[in-house]
């Protein structure tokens, strides 16, 4: 694609998804917007921005923040490239871009894991009882993917001969649709969908908590590019002071993050009180998280790579920002 028709492309998938994301700030004309790319605002992996900006987090910091959603990572990576974003909040597949040598680094993370839960037909009583089964992610190489891939391994499966994998492309419910026609056994959701798994007889398997005991890969954070780092070092201590401080009110405001919880995730308030206490202790205030965590990052991007790529966990993150930040 030619840089003029690119840059005409970016405008347009900028300025038609900005229409629908309303500013969380309210400030004057001086205060310049940071553009945010993220996935969307209906999951729990999300709740520490929404009352970052709902709350008044970033406005105690001096920033405006708007948050533009995106249906694909690539498309939200090649925006961060162009400077049609200041952050993303997406992070293993930023870990990619580096490993591969683009100008991008993760710094902060907001929870501790991926989010993940698994799900299945109500007579698989463990993991060990997936062997031979069929089971649904959405793409070969996702995060998602690499969950399965470690969950089956750590479990003592081999997840290229013990079961079938396979690729449903869409949202979770096209998973799910696949796994209430029969096609599939069990599949990976972010959470709270396996609340509605249950509501149609179906077990969860493994819940967040317990996924996580496998797999740490936390998939929400902050990430930016070089020239972010180089040129606005203030603005990102400010950023991540304002989600450090939205996490610390969750953590410790029940009432609140119960409601916001039935609120956002469309929860009945008993289901809301349940998720509450699963979803309070996999946030993430420290921010950072340790080099082993980073590794399985860099994995997901390189295990299913005939060549594998190698390099210090370093190249991928810069913690220096979010240690600013918890002072």
């Amino acid at each position: 694609m030619h840089m003029n028709a690119r840059a005409r492309f970016f405008a347009t998938v900028l300025s038609t998804v900005f229409i629908a994301v309303t500013a969380v700030t309210a400030f004057g004309a001086e205060t310049k917007v940071l553009n945010v790319g993220w996935t969307g605002g209906s999951a729990w992996t999300a709740l520490p921005d929404r009352i970052a900006g709902e709350r008044g987090f970033f406005d105690k910091e001096g920033l405006r923040v708007r948050y533009v959603q995106f249906q694909g990572t690539n498309l939200m990576l090649s925006a961060l490239m162009a400077n049609e974003l200041d952050y993303v909040t997406i992070i293993p597949f930023i870990a990619g871009a580096a490993m591969r040598g683009l100008p991008v680094k993760i710094v902060g993370t907001t929870t501790k894991s991926s989010g993940y839960a698994i799900i299945s037909r109500p007579d698989i009583d463990s993991v060990k009882a997936l062997k031979g089964k069929r089971i649904a992610i959405n793409t070969f190489g996702s995060s998602a993917d690499f969950a399965i891939y470690q969950l089956l391994s750590r479990n003592g499966l081999d997840p290229n001969k013990d079961v079938t994998l396979q690729a449903v492309a869409g949202s979770p419910d096209a998973r799910f649709a696949a796994l209430v026609s029969g096609s599939v056994d069990a599949t990976v959701v972010n959470s709270p969908f396996e609340y509605r798994a249950e509501q149609k007889g179906f077990k969860t398997l493994l819940s967040v908590k317990e996924t996580a005991e496998f797999v740490r890969i936390p998939i929400v954070g902050l990430s930016t590019t070089h020239r972010k780092i180089e040129r606005e070092p203030e603005e990102i201590v400010h950023f991540l002071r304002a989600q450090r401080a939205a996490i610390l009110f969750l953590q410790s405001q029940r009432e609140v993050g119960v409601g916001l919880i039935e609120k956002l995730l469309k929860l009945d308030r008993p289901a809301a009180e349940k998720f509450y206490g699963i979803y309070r202790d996999q946030y993430n205030p420290d921010l950072t998280v340790p080099d082993s965590v980073v590794e399985e990052w860099i994995a997901v991007g390189t295990f299913r790579a005939k060549e594998k790529i190698t390099a210090k966990p370093q190249v991928v993150y810069d913690w220096s920002f979010a240690e600013r930040a918890r002072r």
